[in-house]
């Protein structure tokens, strides 16, 4: 009878420290007013759960601008950032993004308030690695909030290597695509600017 309970004690354990263990990625949506819900999980390997732990432990996040991105920043942007924040995003072709700089930009702004009160589709996105525990909570029909941007460049270089939620969920597909994640981060840059002046 020890045996037997020794033998399921064990079997119990292994299973619980597994699923703790697993390098995992959730998804859980509110669909709003109508109170629909999607809960799905996406398993993830080793290797892309240390690029996750990586991306996690970053202090900075550099993007890339290629000719359409920064065509676009010229059309929608060139007049609401200085002269010289644009002339250098064209020389260098690149947006750093220093993650404590985040901390120093006032939220305090109707676009912001909006987002966050927005009915639409509040979300909670989970991370799970063996190293790492990392949770997103805002709205894909909003935009992401000031204060939340370091966990949406996160997610958004996750999603665009290994998409989670339904992979036929437009909305979550549009809220990773690329023109989003250059309109989030010129408004950064603007709110940015902005805190700069009022100094």
């Amino acid at each position: 009878m020890k045996t037997l309970l020794s033998i399921i004690f064990i079997t119990v354990l292994h299973i619980f420290v597994s699923g703790q263990n697993k390098n995992i990625i959730s998804c859980k949506i509110t669909y709003l007013p109508t109170i629909q819900y999607e809960d799905t999980s996406t398993e993830i390997s080793k290797e892309q759960a240390k690029k996750i732990d990586s991306l996690i432990h970053l202090k900075s996040y550099t993007i890339d601008l290629n000719d359409n991105d920064l065509k676009m920043i010229k059309e929608l942007y060139e007049h609401k950032i200085s002269e010289s924040t644009f002339l250098k995003l064209r020389k260098e072709k690149e947006i750093i993004i220093d993650f404590n700089s985040i901390k120093l930009v006032s939220e305090k702004s109707i676009t912001d308030l909006l987002s966050s009160v927005i009915d639409g589709s509040p979300f909670t996105l989970t991370a799970n690695t063996k190293n790492s525990h990392l949770i997103y909570n805002d709205n894909f029909s909003g935009m992401p909030r000031l204060k939340e941007l370091q966990k949406y460049l996160i997610f958004y270089a996750i999603y665009n290597e290994l998409p989670f939620c339904r992979n036929d969920n437009e909305l979550v597909k549009a809220y990773f695509e690329r023109k989003n994640l250059i309109k989030n981060i010129m408004y950064f840059i603007m709110r940015q600017e902005s805190s700069i002046q009022l100094k």
